[in-house]
Parts: structure tokens; C-alpha cells; sequence
């Protein structure tokens, strides 16, 4: 009995998944015909409406009134009333308009112009001060700027007092290297000594390679470029020498037989002359042209 039940149970567990589906399907028909039914009959009834209602006689037409005349011709009058309102309003409104344009306007106008007035009357004189104060300040500007000219003034008169005083001494020193050192005196007694390609041997004319346009050539320096305007040209004593010459210095003046330069002066080489000049301003002091010949 057990067994039976047993396998009943198993059975009803394995056909329930299977049959379900299908009975799905049948209630789905079912309420579709259902659906169908009531949709059938609902269209009947309303044929046989219809039909009812079309055996019926048809009811006469409502007929209009007798005074729709006098209608019309009361609301055209109602219209016309209102038109003949509404002009008025907007009439009273125009001249309300006016009215109050022409009690603003010349007050307007009169402020305005009282206004513009005043304005013109501050600006004036805002540029009266401004004017005033401009030709303050220009005042004590002159003043100023005379002051500092004449501080200017003198500053360079003392500066120049300075100046002339210790040129007078330097040219004191000056003189006392001239009353040792005679160029002449030097020229012959180099000559004498030196054969004229005396630099062909010397270390310093080592880089020397010949003339080279636009380039002069410095013992110990080499070549370097030479402004145009410079080129052959030649100072003498009391002049100055250009700035750029002053850097090639010589230092080996022993050697050359030349004097010992004063304090603040140098020997140097511009071409193949040789200038001692004064290390502050250039200012040549002495010269000696064709140092060597080419």
C-alpha cells in the first residue's frame, strides 16, 4: 500500500510541471470566448436600438423665435454703444496724456536747463583751481630746477678747479718724464743697436702673418679689427687716443729702452707706433711713430 502511494505521489509530482502549461492554455480560450460572447451580444443590442429608433417618427424641428429681428438690432445698438465708449475713454485718455506731458514738460526743461548751468559753472571752476594749482607747482618746479642748476654750476666749477689742479700736477709729471727720457736721444741709439728687421726674431712677432686690411696687429696680442674711420690714421702729442687702443698695453718697456711711464700712465700700441698715454682721459703724452718697419 505504501509503495502504491509512493509512486502515485511521485507520479502527481512529474505530470503537475506538464499538465500545467495546458491549463493555462484552456482557461486562456475559455475567457476568450467568454470575451467573445459578451462582445456579440453587445453588438446585437445595439442593432436592434438602432432599429427601434429608426421606426420611431422623427420629432418636428424646434422653430426659432419670432423676434429674432429685434435681437439683432438691440445688440447692434449694444455695440455700438460700446464703441462709441470706448473712443470716448480713449479720447479722455489722450487728453489726460497731454495734459500731464504739458505740466511736465517746462518744468523738465527749466531744471534741466538750471541744471546744465550749474554744471558748467562747477566745471569752471574746478578748471580756475586746477589752472591755479598748475601754475603753482610750474612755480616752485623753476624754482627748484634754478636751485639745482646752480648747485650744478657750482659742483662743476669746483669739479673743474679739481680738475685744472691735478692736471697741473700731472703735467708737472709729465715734464719730469720728459727731462729724462728724450725721444730723439732714443730713436738714435735704437737704431744703432737694432738692425730695421730687429722683429723678425722677437717671441712677441710670432702671429705676425703680414698686412691685413681693416686689422692692426699688437706685439703679445695678436690682430684685431680696427673701425674705418681709424684706419691710418695717426694723434699726436696733446690729443686723445680713442678708448679702444687703450687695452693693448705694454709692459716690457725695459726692454724697448723706453722710460718708465708716471704714475697713472701706460705705453701702448696702436699699428706700429707706440703712445704713453694717461690711463683717466687717453690723453697722449708721448709718441713714438714706426716703433717697427714692416
Amino acid at each position: 500500500m505504501k509503495r502504491t502511494l509512493l509512486v502515485f505521489s511521485a507520479l502527481t509530482a512529474f505530470a503537475a510541471p506538464a499538465i500545467a502549461p495546458a491549463v493555462a492554455q484552456a482557461q486562456q480560450a475559455e475567457a476568450r470566448q467568454d470575451r467573445g460572447d459578451r462582445r456579440t451580444e453587445a453588438r446585437t443590442q445595439r442593432r436592434e436600438q438602432r432599429g427601434e429608433d429608426r421606426q420611431q417618427p422623427r420629432t418636428e424641428r424646434p422653430q426659432p423665435p419670432q423676434d429674432r429681428g429685434g435681437g439683432r438690432q438691440d445688440r447692434r445698438e449694444d455695440r455700438q454703444d460700446r464703441r462709441e465708449d470706448r473712443r470716448d475713454d480713449r479720447q479722455d485718455r489722450r487728453d489726460d496724456r497731454r495734459d500731464d506731458r504739458q505740466d511736465r514738460r517746462p518744468e523738465t526743461r527749466q531744471d534741466r536747463r538750471e541744471d546744465r548751468r550749474e554744471d558748467r559753472q562747477d566745471r569752471r571752476q574746478d578748471r580756475r583751481d586746477d589752472r591755479r594749482d598748475d601754475r603753482q607747482d610750474r612755480r616752485e618746479d623753476r624754482r627748484e630746477w634754478r636751485g639745482d642748476r646752480r648747485d650744478d654750476r657750482a659742483d662743476r666749477r669746483q669739479d673743474r678747479r679739481e680738475d685744472r689742479f691735478e692736471n697741473r700736477r700731472d703735467r708737472r709729471d709729465y715734464r719730469e718724464f720728459r727731462r729724462g727720457w728724450n725721444r730723439d736721444n732714443w730713436r738714435r741709439d735704437w737704431n744703432r743697436r737694432h738692425r730695421s728687421d730687429w722683429w723678425r726674431d722677437h717671441r712677441s712677432f710670432r702671429g705676425y702673418s703680414g698686412v691685413r686690411i681693416g686689422f692692426y696687429f699688437a706685439p703679445g696680442y695678436g690682430y684685431y679689427s680696427v673701425p674705418r674711420q681709424y684706419w691710418n690714421q695717426r694723434w699726436s702729442e696733446g690729443q686723445y687716443l680713442p678708448s679702444i687702443f687703450w687695452r693693448y698695453q705694454l709692459n716690457d718697456y725695459r726692454t724697448y729702452g723706453l722710460g718708465f711711464p708716471p704714475p697713472g700712465t701706460r705705453w701702448v700700441y696702436v699699428d706700429n707706433h707706440i703712445y704713453l698715454i694717461d690711463e683717466y682721459d687717453g690723453y697722449i703724452i708721448e709718441v713714438v711713430y714706426d716703433f717697427w718697419r714692416w
